[in-house]
């Protein structure tokens, strides 16, 4: 156990053997208030196994319900009994599970291990006997220290690899000027055992004429924090041999008992040292050898630079389709799995749209594949200038396209396809001439799988294809999402006011219709991108109007004495709230415009005004009907 369990242990040991049996009121008022905050979950049980006293963190980390602790504290039996039965223990019989729990505690034993709860976490569980009888136990969440340390491993792992398989040579300095540690590459360098390099003096290993010179570079180094050493020195092996080293030492402040070191690597420069030397001699040859390594960089890097692009175009291929440019399939599927994980993190909407070139295959028999692929991209670029800058283009395979919506719900997603179907029936394709594309549309569900959203948006595109194609069918089967259809006029990408909409109160009506024309407002903002300087005052006029729309609305409906006025004036100040926090987020740039224009056309529009409202209106209509 850490440092910190084991001063909990101490405290909760000492604070139990005294009070914990006490049958006064007041010294088990202290004792719950003292475990009550200590940073791991306690539990205290009598000799008879019989709970005592627990905190509220060991009910946490233990997941267990309320209900467990209801009229009194549960006993070591049924504890274990509940863990058994939801798998705490693993396979088998949930009573005989529950028996060996049961009976290791009867032991009254010291004890400390760990256990991985089904849902990974991992919990250190500590438990001491007390002088009077009974037990305490500890339960501290290791979850992130057991993560910390595996990591920790790793890296420890990788250094030692690096360390022991490196061509150069790596050693220490301690603050005496001895070699502290080395690796096998030393070994081979210096021509000697290991276990001989560590220990000795640094400056043995150097030219007797270099030497002194080396210890006063060394003491320097060690005093003080330089920049890095970086120079050569003439070593000398154990066998009489010389060879050149290319030296480089670096500060390392506390090395050992809290004393200066340097850690140092050396690699064998001898082959360039005696090429040198040669090339002195020969000035010749050291413009000729000078060419040559010229030539060779040139090479090299002209080699990498190939390298380079050759990667970046395997990159590319990998993350886009050949012919269009759009994303690849992999690329698409990649996005969308970041995409399920921000909604299920943060709530922020997704659609998708399915899309298929109609009769495609009458254009490559038709007019031959060449044709028919310059159709292929020409759809890919009508469809991106249709696009927003956050939305992303795959080609899922053949005349197959897929389009990810992030910060959007089905309303946006299916004004966007019917803004790319428009756009497409009305190109005039060279050679092909006008071609038309279906659309399946099927925003995320919480919690639904990649295939099952994909099997939605493929289902609804089919059915645009049966229905006539040429046209933008959703996978709206939720009531919900069919109100928020409903409100589309895809003739004019905007959403419109129907008369079934309409309340019979001229005021409530036109108001009603005044933000429907602020949703329409924001659309038109969020499918072109705008600035948010130039939304955010169309945003703050929406809500205005919106307050005033409801205190206006929950007026009228206390007038005629509505029984629901009560709970509509509730739904209101949610709203209110809700749409408050999410235009500071907005302001912040914590929240994108797609997620509040979706909150107000989708929560308020939708939702409230064509649900919650028409409640209201059915009132009206009754009251109406009894005063004739």
């Amino acid at each position: 156990m850490s440092n910190d369990g084991g001063s909990q242990q101490f405290e909760c040991s000492g604070i139990s053997g005294s009070m914990v049996f006490a049958s006064s009121p007041e010294f088990r008022h202290i004792i719950q208030s003292i475990i009550d905050h200590l940073p791991c979950g306690v539990t205290l049980f009598d000799q008879n196994l019989e709970m005592v006293a627990c905190n509220g963190l060991f009910r946490r980390l233990l997941d267990f319900p309320a209900t467990l602790f209801e009229g009194s504290l549960p006993s070591m039996k049924s504890l274990a009994m509940f863990n058994a039965r939801r798998g705490e223990y693993g396979p088998g019989d949930p009573e005989e599970l529950a028996g060996q729990v049961v009976q290791r505690a009867m032991a009254m034993n010291s004890h400390q291990f760990e256990r991985v709860r089904p849902d990974g976490t991992i919990l250190e569980i500590s438990g001491q006997p007390l002088p009077s009888g009974g037990f305490i136990t500890l339960y501290t969440d290791v979850t992130e220290r057991r993560k910390s340390e595996e990591t920790l491993r790793d890296k420890e792992g990788l250094l030692r690899l690096i360390f022991d398989n490196s061509s150069v040579a790596i050693f220490t300095i301690d603050s005496s000027g001895r070699i502290g540690a080395a690796n096998q590459r030393m070994a081979e360098m210096f021509m000697m055992p290991l276990e001989s390099l560590i220990g000795m003096e640094y400056v043995d290993l150097v030219d007797p004429g270099e030497q002194e010179a080396a210890r006063k570079n060394m003491a320097d180094h060690l005093i003080q924090d330089r920049p890095n050493v970086n120079l050569e020195r003439h070593y000398w092996r154990s066998n009489g041999t010389a060879f050149w080293g290319q030296l480089t030492a670096s500060h390392m402040p506390a090395y050992k008992d809290g004393h200066a070191g340097l850690v140092c690597v050396v690699s064998d420069i001898t082959e360039r040292k005696i090429a040198e030397q040669h090339l002195a001699e020969r000035s010749h040859e050291l413009e000729v050898l000078n060419l040559e390594l010229t030539k060779a960089v040139e090479a090299l890097a002209a080699s990498n630079a190939e390298l380079v692009a050759a990667r970046e175009e395997l990159e590319h291929l990998a993350r886009h389709d050949t012919l269009t440019g759009a994303w690849s399939r992999s690329r698409i599927e990649e996005s969308v799995r970041q995409e399920m994980l921000r909604n299920s993190r943060y709530g922020h909407p997704v659609s998708l749209i399915f899309i298929d070139l109609d009769h495609f295959k009458r254009i490559n028999d038709g007019y031959g594949h060449a044709v028919g692929d310059e159709v292929l991209k020409s759809f890919c670029d009508i469809a991106q200038k249709c696009m927003r800058s956050t939305d992303l283009l795959g080609r899922w395979g053949g005349e197959e396209f897929v389009i990810v919506t992030p910060n959007s719900g089905l309303m946006i997603a299916i004004l966007l396809a019917e803004r790319i179907r428009k756009a497409v029936m009305a190109y005039d394709f060279p050679v092909a001439g006008h071609v038309t594309a279906s659309f399946g549309v099927a925003e995320y569900r919480e919690n639904e799988t990649w295939e099952s959203w994909l099997c939605r948006s493929d289902a609804a595109l089919y059915a645009a294809k049966e229905g006539g194609r040429n046209r933008v069918i959703t996978d709206a089967c939720e009531a919900d999402e069919a109100d928020e259809a409903e409100l589309l006029d895809l003739s004019f990408l905007r959403l419109v006011w129907r008369s079934t909409y309409e309340s019979g109160l001229a005021a409530i009506d036109a108001q009603h219709r005044n933000l429907f024309e602020h949703a329409n407002n924001l659309l038109t903002s969020v499918i072109g991108e705008r600035p948010k300087d130039e939304v955010l005052p169309q945003i703050e006029s929406l809500v205005m109007d919106l307050l005033e729309h409801f205190r206006d609305e929950e007026a009228a409906f206390r007038s005629i004495g509505y029984p629901g006025a009560d709970e509509h004036a509730q739904i209101h100040q949610g709203l209110i709230d809700r749409a408050g926090e999410l235009v500071e987020n907005f302001a912040s740039g914590e929240l994108a415009l797609g997620d509040l224009f979706n909150f107000l056309a989708y929560d308020v529009v939708a939702k409230h005004m064509l649900s919650e409202d028409r409640k209201f209106f059915g009132h009206l209509q009754a009251v109406r009907d009894t005063a004739v």
